[in-house]
This record gives structure tokens, sequence and C-alpha cells, in this order.
């Protein structure tokens, strides 16, 4: 039998998690092999890579803005076998340095601690970037892989969107969602130290809330998109997703 794999056995990755095995409503089961959500993949080694030819994975679809791109490019761009595509969510240099509200200088990590109202705001300024990433998502041939730095919050957006749309229960998704933190320390330190190293005045530590997925982030994401949209599906409809690529979507996960 076949060995499926949620966390991925990479060695460049450490929150690397397949979408497959989550139940739907209508009692089938997510595949294995079609979406992969995971941090920057800027440290694949040779083995990683043929592991994730392997795997299946055809698509890489980046999230990061210009300069964090720049700072650390993705091992994925160049790779012969796939496809690397760019789906930035900001213009700016990464999320919690997209709305700037504190007065003194240096995007503090502790900025945004509200992690469920960040998710609102994100999901109703950035109609474009889901739209894009799940039309992206439709049309890709094989297995996708997409990310952001840490994985957590913008690839846990689109990944919420995706099993949404498949009728994985809320339940779930949250779970999916939370799983990062279990993950995702040693990323956090290296994130910390380059912070730092940026901001030395700055207080940052691993235990402030900006590092957590408290499942209450995305319940309330959730619960919005179902009192505004009547759900995740009405959400993309509104923003634009076509019934084709809702259709393409689900052929892929869940079909």
């Amino acid at each position: 039998m076949e060995r499926c794999y949620r966390r991925l056995p990479l060695d460049g990755l450490l929150n690397a998690r397949d979408l497959g095995g989550y139940p739907t409503g209508d009692g089938r089961m997510t595949h294995f092999h079609a979406l992969v959500r995971s941090e920057a993949p800027q440290k694949l080694t040779e083995a990683d890579l043929a592991f994730l030819q392997d795997y299946g994975i055809k698509t890489s679809i980046d999230f990061r803005g210009d300069r964090e791109v720049d700072r650390q490019p993705s091992a994925l761009k160049d790779a012969g076998w796939l496809r690397y595509v760019r789906s930035p969510t900001f213009n700016e240099q990464v999320a919690f340095a997209s709305r700037q509200k504190r007065q003194r200088p240096g995007p503090a990590m502790t900025a945004f601690v509200d992690w469920g109202e960040k998710y609102i705001e994100m999901a109703e300024d950035c109609w474009q970037w889901a739209r894009t990433t799940l039309e992206i998502i439709a049309e890709s041939e094989g297995g996708v892989l997409y990310n952001c730095t840490t994985g957590k919050d913008r690839t846990g957006m689109i990944s919420a969107l995706v099993l949404g749309i498949c009728g994985v229960p809320d339940n779930d998704i949250v779970a999916d969602y939370c799983i990062s933190q279990v993950y995702l320390g040693p990323v956090y330190e290296e994130l910390i130290r380059t912070f730092l190293e940026h901001w030395p005045d700055e207080t940052v530590g691993i235990t402030d809330p900006f590092f957590k997925t408290d499942p209450e982030n995305m319940t309330r994401l959730l619960a919005h998109f179902n009192k505004e949209y009547g759900g995740v599906v009405g959400y993309v409809k509104a923003g634009g997703v076509s019934e084709d690529a809702l259709a393409a979507i689900r052929r892929k996960l869940i079909s």
C-alpha cells in the first residue's frame, strides 16, 4: 500500500503538510498528493527536491512580496520539473507590516496580536489575491505546493478556502490551521533572529501572540464568512471565482 503523509518528511521544511485525509460533509475524504501547504521553501535539499518531484508536485505558488522573495528566494523557482508562480498577497513586504499603525519605527511583530481581526481584514482587502490563487489551483495539473513565509497566515487562509470549497467541516479547517504552531518553533527562532538584526531595539519572543495559531483566530474568520456570505463558497463566489473553477478544485481534491 502506498504510504501517504500529512506532514511531509522533508529536511528543509518543517511545516509542509498535505491537505489529504480530511472528511467532507458528504462522506468523502480529501485526496493526498493534490495540495501541500508549507513555509517558504528556500532551504530544500536535493533529497527534498527529489521527494517533492516523486510526490507529484507540479506547481509552486508563492504568496510572498518582492522583498521577501528577493531576500529568501524559493528553491523551487528554477526547478525544471515544475511551474513556479507568484501570487503575492500584499504589495508590502510581509503581512504584519501591511498596515503600519504604530508611531515608532520598525514593524514590531507584536503590533498585530489579534489574528482573527487581521484575517477578516485580509479577506475583505485581498479579493483579487484569493481569486487568482484559487484559479491557479483550479487550472494546475498534478500536485500544488503553496507557501508564504511561515506557512500559517496567508497559507492558512487559502487552506481554509480550499477545504471549505470541498465541504470540509469548520472544526477540521480550524484543526488544520492550529497544527502550524506545533511545527514552527525553529522557523520562528530564525525569524526572530533576522528581525532583531534589523530592529535590535524591539522586544519580541517566541511566546508572543504573533506566533500563535489559536483556534479562535480561524473560528472568527469562518464565522465572518458564514455570517456575511453564507459560508466559504459564498465568499469566493462574491469575489468572482467561477463555478467552473470551484468544480475543478473539487475534482482535484475530492473526486
